[in-house]
């Protein structure tokens, strides 16, 4: 007897590229990301696919060397790739839409909101419960403006402080602690540490500020601002600004305090963190 045996398939690389990714994205509100077919308007040559989470979604093209996303909206099709990376590996391609694409989204779907309160509780309720999760101790709080809501925590000897504003869902996190456990930190918002020897730039004033350098022009642009402090992050995804040093002669020990605030940072992006920084 003869066994007939279907035809295998061929696998799309969108698809398989999506469905990884999307198991790499957290839950919103309980609601998992879902990855369908799509034919993207920006290209006929590669197919597509689209994760699906609620009213948002992401268009993802893979191609042979590199990634194109697009990010949907019901009132909002992409004609073109809202982000071009070199990224083919799905945890590569996954925090590049954490970083830079999910916020992106956030902030034009926050127009449509009427009750910001509401849209900052059931944000920093998320966060809290993430971080919760991972055995820290949250509290929230009225912001020092009008209009904002703090969630706290403290981790590893730092003091984590993130702030909502209005409708924005785009967070500010600041982060407290010993020099040397802030910089491990800091690194998890950043773009990935580029190889070899870093290109610090010269002329940068006080120990700590040359300290902190060296460690974040491995992922990216940084520069002194007046003689204090630092700014530090691109024109795109989360950026910051490391605090003057109480005391720019004393040595920078790794239990010297220092202070950082970061800007920019999605939600989405805060709760797959949750593992490194409620540790």
């Amino acid at each position: 007897m003869t066994t007939v045996t279907a035809p295998t398939l061929p696998s799309c690389p969108a698809l398989t590229l999506a469905e990884h990714v999307a198991a790499l994205l957290p839950q919103r509100a309980g609601i998992p990301w879902t990855v369908e077919p799509c034919s993207p308007w920006w290209t006929a040559r590669h197919p597509g696919a689209r994760l699906v989470q609620g009213d948002r979604a992401l268009v993802l093209v893979a191609r042979t060397w590199d990634t194109e996303i697009g990010w949907q909206l019901p009132h909002r099709e992409p004609t073109r790739p809202d982000l071009h990376t070199g990224r083919t590996a799905p945890a590569a391609v996954a925090r590049d839409m954490l970083r830079l694409v999910l916020p992106v989204l956030d902030d034009e779907a926050a127009h449509a909101l009427e009750d910001g309160a509401r849209a900052r509780r059931g944000a920093l309720v998320e966060i809290g419960t993430a971080m919760r999760a991972q055995g820290a101790a949250t509290y929230e709080r009225a912001g020092l403006l009008v209009n904002t809501a703090c969630i706290v925590w403290s981790s590893s000897g730092l003091r984590y402080s993130v702030t909502l504003h209005g409708t924005n869902p785009v967070a500010s996190v600041q982060i407290q602690g010993p020099v040397r456990a802030l910089e491990r930190a800091v690194s998890h918002f950043l773009p990935e540490a580029e190889p070899g020897r870093p290109v610090t730039p010269a002329g940068i004033r006080g120990r700590l500020e040359r300290r902190m350098t060296n460690v974040l022009a491995r992922h990216g642009h940084v520069e002194q601002l007046g003689g204090k402090g630092l700014a530090f992050g691109g024109k795109s995804g989360p950026y910051g600004h490391v605090a003057p040093a109480l005391d720019p002669a004393a040595r920078a020990h790794d239990n010297t305090p220092a202070s950082v605030d970061i800007h920019g940072v999605g939600v989405d992006f805060l709760l797959s963190l949750a593992p490194q920084l409620a540790r």
